[in-house]
């Protein structure tokens, strides 16, 4: 086959020579199994053979590659339509129009791939073009095939290499394949292929169908039949040729309909082949009805056969024991009879003196036994406490009165014991429930950098913020907006105390008071809630010069200047000695001493001045104040334990 002048591609430069057909290849192609290369030679090859031996196969697999639509086995038929279609050259169907009905005259049946492979070349460059077909299945409709066609600018990669790769990684293998060398190109549809090979060869629409048609030349007339058709520019034909494509078109959807009925006979056929395994269960379950219908009076009737033997053998054992049992009954009568006239006997010549004494010795015997063993008792327990062991009445009268006191005095001792142990268990399982507290605040420490506040305030903080839709920070709590001066940390103890119950106050802005009251009035808190909200007074807030408001620190918020005025109204002179407490009403000394007015005093000691510290503007001082009092409950219940465990061990001993 010549192929006009071509560009040399990509560039576009012509070639001064045309590409000729060097090499065809096939692959499970009609009756053809193994590949088998046929080399073209340029200046000309015949292809001769008796009928039936394959010529026109091979000429059918090479217009496959180069024309849009195929008209199989004119080279055979003369021009004429054929039965031959694609599916038939790739299952390799023998015996055109065989109806036999079963499978013998189908090569490949199954599961198959089929591949073709032209190569061209001009002298010097050399393009590879092939197809692959293959059927997942058994189906023989064209819905069934799956096609992918191949363009090389190179005579590799080889058919055989199209075939490994497609085996072991299918189509998308392939377009890998084509994506990483450069020249190769896999096309999904053969009208891209087929304009791509005439965009390379340069040639017109019909070339192609030309030569499929020139392939089944037998006469001459034929050839201008094919000219008239393919070559000449007769316009008259076209509404013809128009109408004859929309009846291809119905015919297409008649097809598409068909196509559409087999895939849903298919579908059917597991209905089928599941319906026919119902009806054999079927019939077996009704075989098995039957034959249980049967059964209960089969055993019934085995069952009598069985428990009337067992009971003529049972019967023939009872009579036989029934014998013995009288002839044993007879001879003990017997027996009986004759002692009872010993015995008599005996009676008469004095044996009843004889039988007394023996019965008075055997039970003086069995007493002095008894009385042997209470004395072993009474001598080891008697060394054993350390008391007197001479078997006489007065020292069994002493050991008595010293065995009642010891055990009034070990009753006292254990009642002190069982005290002490219940007293140490309170306390261990007090000390565990307080570590475990102190652990569970520490780890939800985190949660809050910015506040030393009792977890359980900061969720009712988090639950309120979330009722009036307003974010945590602008419903602080006093001791969050103030820090006492790291220069008066002397101070803080007593600080902390003078603000007291004010330090748990959230300040509520006064927009959302009204909410914020309604809220914590219908619901129940289960804490000492504390609010403030109010608007700002006219007059700045006044504060003491030697004031402990003079040791904070406060932080930037729209409500400080409120904060302010709260502390100024608490406010009070920080004196260092109880002395000059004595003359300063509203006063405090760094101790936590603190005065009302004239003549009251008070300090309220409940609690260690350096904890439950509150104010602050980090959670520093509340974390190491948890890290202390859980290092010092870890150490009280290490000791705790080691006391019960002792305890314990001391009653038992005592009780042992």
């Amino acid at each position: 086959m010549n192929l006009g002048t071509t560009p040399d591609m990509p560039t576009g430069r012509m070639r001064s020579s045309a590409f000729i057909l060097k090499q065809l290849e096939v692959y499970n192609w009609g009756p053809f199994a193994r590949p088998e290369p046929l080399e073209i030679d340029p200046f000309g090859t015949a292809i001769v053979g008796p009928t039936g031996s394959g010529k026109t196969t091979l000429v059918d697999a090479f217009m496959t590659l180069i024309t849009p639509a195929p008209k199989y086995n004119l080279a055979s038929t003369g021009g004429h339509e054929s039965d031959r279609d694609l599916i038939s050259y790739v299952r390799g169907v023998s015996g055109a129009g065989n109806n036999t009905g079963d499978n013998s005259h189908i090569i490949r049946p199954g599961k198959t791939t089929t591949a073709i492979s032209a190569v061209f070349s001009d002298g010097s460059t050399s393009v590879r073009i092939g197809a692959l077909f293959w059927i997942e299945g058994t189906g023989f409709s064209h819905a069934d095939l799956r096609r992918i066609w191949l363009f090389s600018d190179t005579e590799n990669p080889s058919m055989e290499d199209w075939l490994t790769t497609h085996h072991e990684g299918g189509s998308r293998a392939l377009k890998q394949v084509a994506r990483e060398t450069v020249g190769l190109h896999v096309f999904d549809s053969k009208k891209r292929y087929i304009a791509h090979l005439r965009r390379f060869f340069e040639v017109g629409e019909n070339a192609f169908a030309l030569l499929n048609r020139a392939a089944g030349l037998k006469q001459l007339n034929s050839i201008d039949e094919i000219f008239r058709e393919l070559v000449l520019d007769d316009r008259s034909g076209f509404q013809r040729a128009a109408e004859v494509a929309q009846e291809f078109d119905t015919l297409k959807g008649i097809r598409q309909e068909l196509e559409t009925a087999l895939e849903q006979q298919k579908s059917l056929l597991p209905i089928e082949r599941r319906n026919k395994a119902y009806q054999s269960c079927e019939n077996q379950l009704n075989q098995q009805q039957k034959l249980l219908k049967f059964l209960p009076v089969w055993f019934a009737e085995a069952g009598h056969r069985m428990w009337d033997e067992n009971a003529k053998q049972l019967e023939k054992k009872i009579a036989e024991k029934i014998r013995k049992i009288e002839f044993a009954k007879q001879h003990a009568h017997a027996l009986q009879e004759q002692a009872n006239t010993l015995k008599e006997a005996y009676l008469k010549v004095g044996g009843a003196g004889v039988e007394q004494l023996k019965a008075r010795i055997e039970e003086h015997r069995a007493n002095i036994v008894r009385v042997k063993g209470n004395a072993r008792d009474y001598l080891k327990l008697t060394r054993a406490l350390d008391m007197d062991d001479t078997l006489t009445e007065s020292s069994l009268k002493k050991n008595r009165s010293i065995a009642a006191d010891r055990k009034r005095d070990l009753q006292k001792k254990t009642e002190l014991q069982e005290q002490e142990i219940y007293r140490l268990g309170l306390r261990l399982e007090q000390d565990n429930q307080e570590y475990e507290r102190l652990r569970q605040e520490k780890t939800k420490i985190p949660a809050s950098p910015d506040s030393n506040m009792p977890p359980d305030f900061q969720v009712f903080r988090t639950a309120l913020a979330l009722e009036l839709d307003l974010p945590e920070d602008l419903l602080p709590f006093v001791a969050e907006m103030v820090e006492v001066k790291p220069d008066e940390a002397l101070w803080r103890g007593a600080v902390e105390r003078a603000i007291g119950g004010h330090r748990l106050r959230i300040l509520v802005p006064l927009s959302h008071k009204q909410k914020a009251l309604q809220w914590i009035n219908n619901r129940d808190n289960r804490l000492h809630i504390r609010l403030l909200s109010s608007a700002l007074p006219d007059k700045p807030p006044r504060f003491f010069k030697d004031g402990f408001t003079r040791k904070l620190k406060f932080k930037k918020h729209p409500q400080r200047e409120l904060l302010k005025h709260l502390l100024a109204k608490i406010d009070r002179h920080c004196v260092k000695t109880a002395q000059e407490l004595a003359g300063t009403p509203f006063g405090m000394t760094p101790e936590g001493l603190m005065s009302g007015s004239r003549g009251f005093y008070e300090k309220q000691d409940k609690k260690p001045l350096d904890r439950d510290w509150m104010t602050g503007f980090s959670n520093k001082d509340r974390l190491e104040y948890l890290n202390r009092q859980i290092t010092r409950f870890k150490a009280r219940i290490k000791e705790c334990k080691k006391q019960f465990d002792t305890a314990k061990a001391l009653s038992q001993h005592t009780l042992d």
